[in-house]
Parts: C-alpha cells; structure tokens; sequence
C-alpha cells in the first residue's frame, strides 16, 4: 500500500500534473497574470524534477531482474518454431538434394534436405529456407528474387536456371529437386561461382557505342533518332542479364576456356547493329578468331537456357555472317 501511494505521488501525479500546469502558465501568459503564471512555471519545474528523478530510481534502483527482457524472449522463441513447421492443406515437404564442393574431398557431395512448400514456392525460396531453418553454412548468390539481376543462377535437375523463376512444384519428381552450381564457371563455395573471367571477355567486346566525333559524344546538338527496324536489329539483343546460363550450357565453353564465349559475342553484335555505333569493322575484327566467333559448334544450347530468350547463337551466326561479307567484299557493309 505505502508502494502505491510512493508511485502515485513520484510518478503518475507529476505525469498528468505537468501538463495541466503548462496549459495553465500559457492561459496566464496571454491574460497578464504575472504572479500566477511565475508559480505556475515554479510548480511545472518541480514536477519535472519529481517525475525525472523517479524515472532514474525505475531504471537504476528497481528490484526487477536485468535480464528478465532476455529470458522472455528466449522462452517465446521455442514456441514458435514448432508451429513454423507445420503443413497447412495447400503446402507440402519437398526434398532437396544439393551437391556442394567439400574441399577435403575434392568432390560434389550430395546433401539432403526437407523443405516446407507450397504453389508458389521457387527453388531459391526453397534454398533459403534451408539456410534459415536447417543450415546456415549453405552459400548461394541472389539478390533482386525476381528475374532482373540475374545472381541466383545454378543448375536445377541438370539445367542451368534461375533459382529464384524455377517453381519448385512444377519442376521435382518423386526423387525430390536436385540442385548443383554452376561448373561453366570455377567454383567458389556451395552454389557461389566466380564470374571474374566472364566479366573479363564481357568487356573484352566493348559493350558500349562508339563515335567517331568526340565533340559531338559529350556535347550532343540532337537526339539519335532510330527507326523501327533499325531497333529490331538490336532490341532483342538487349536485353542480357549477365547471369552466365548460356555460357555454363554451352559445350564449348566447358572444354575451352579460352572461347570468349555465348554471352559476349552476342553482345558484340548487339553494338554493332546498333546504327548510332560507329566502331564498324574493328568490332568484328575483334571476334574474328578462333576463340571467338569461329570456335562456335552452334549446339545452340545456350539459347535454349537464356531466361530473357536472347538467343546467343543466333547473334554469333550473324556475326559470322557479316565476317564473311566484309572479307568477300574488301570493306564494311552498309548497316
């Protein structure tokens, strides 16, 4: 009892005090009532002051154990997790095989997991959830989780894909959904790859326009106007993610890392059937080698992976295409 009235009188009366002390200090400012408002503004000070220190005995003096926040929490957190795993009517386990480099070995050793899912479930979807619940060592790469950055790139039963556009329900069988890195690039840990030399032979095409008029390039008088067809000849070109799928697909690629491979060759012709590209026949002397353009088997396997359907065998038969044009007609063709 002698508690409560402590805790009345040090905390709840200045609380709801102080604020009816200042509405009236304002009230007697505005009607000149100098002596009130002075012992108004006294009163509200002392209040302050009671509520301040009895704030600072809560947090230092109380008897209240320090971590009894912590223990809360950790008692909660059993709870919950069971209930995470259960099944509801529209979800169901599926399980994951994942191939993952042990460096003791030197092998791709297969790993298991059970993963809740449901209709919408993606594979990447899957293999967070796994690195969330089950084991948090699995490495993988993503980032947009929606067919944009293209980060998540792995093979899933046998063909390179996005994890994060491949379903899990329309695409695992009896045997459950297998899933694996990428072996077209060198190996990095679990289903991470390193891209360095793929970037490399990205920029060893020069994806970028040329203008011959410097003066005109970064003091532009006018817009470079384009029509329609002159778009088509590159626009479907355009739009490469970089995910590398064509280039772990291509059989090439895999047996010759010299090949500057699907990816960058499409590119190249990309800027060179753009119109407003002035670079013309240095572009195609570029790729005129025999690790470029001309060490193509055209197994046409990674157009069939490319998740933007680029079509990269397509481009670097073109490029061959204007090759031979050029050499058989002593200059560049008109675009």
């Amino acid at each position: 009892m002698r508690a409560s009235w402590i805790s009345f009188f040090t905390v709840y009366a200045p609380m709801a005090g102080v604020p009816i002390l200042l509405v009236a200090y304002v009230i007697a400012f505005f009607y000149g009532l100098t002596d009130i408002r002075n012992i108004l503004f006294g009163l509200a000070l002392i209040g302050l002051g009671v509520f301040g220190v009895s704030g600072l005995r809560e947090v230092y003096v109380s008897k209240r154990p320090a971590n009894s926040i912590r223990l809360k929490t950790m008692t909660i957190l059993p709870e919950i997790r069971p209930e995470k795993r259960q099944l509801k009517h529209s979800e169901k386990f599926v399980k994951f095989i994942v191939k993952r480099f042990n460096p003791k070995t030197q092998i791709l050793e297969k790993q298991t997991y059970q993963v809740k899912t449901d209709k919408f479930s993606t594979v990447l979807d899957g293999l967070l959830d796994i690195k969330q619940e089950e084991d948090p060592t699995l490495s993988m790469r993503y980032s947009c989780r929606m067919g944009i950055c293209g980060s998540c790139g792995m093979v899933v039963n046998g063909k390179p894909a996005l994890a994060c556009e491949t379903n899990v329900w329309k695409n695992y069988s009896e045997n459950g959904i297998e899933v694996s890195p990428m072996l077209g690039h060198p190996l990095l840990k679990d289903l991470v790859t390193d891209f360095d030399d793929f970037f490399e032979k990205h920029v060893f095409v020069n994806p970028y326009l040329f203008r011959k008029d410097l003066s005109e390039k970064y003091h532009p008088t006018k817009q470079y106007d384009q029509t329609k067809e002159q778009l088509d000849k590159f626009l479907p070109f355009s739009y490469c993610i970089m995910c590398g799928l064509c280039a772990d697909a291509c059989p090439v690629v895999n047996t010759n890392p010299e090949f500057i491979g699907p990816q960058a060759l499409s590119q190249a012709y990309r800027y060179y059937a753009d119109s407003r590209d002035e670079a013309g026949a240095s572009r195609l002397g570029r790729v005129d080698l025999l690790k470029g353009v001309w060490d193509c088997e055209f197994a046409g396997s990674c157009s069939e992976v490319c998740p933007k359907g680029v079509d990269p065998a397509f481009a670097i038969q073109l490029l061959k295409t204007e090759i031979i044009k050029n050499d058989f007609l002593g200059g560049m063709p008109k675009k």
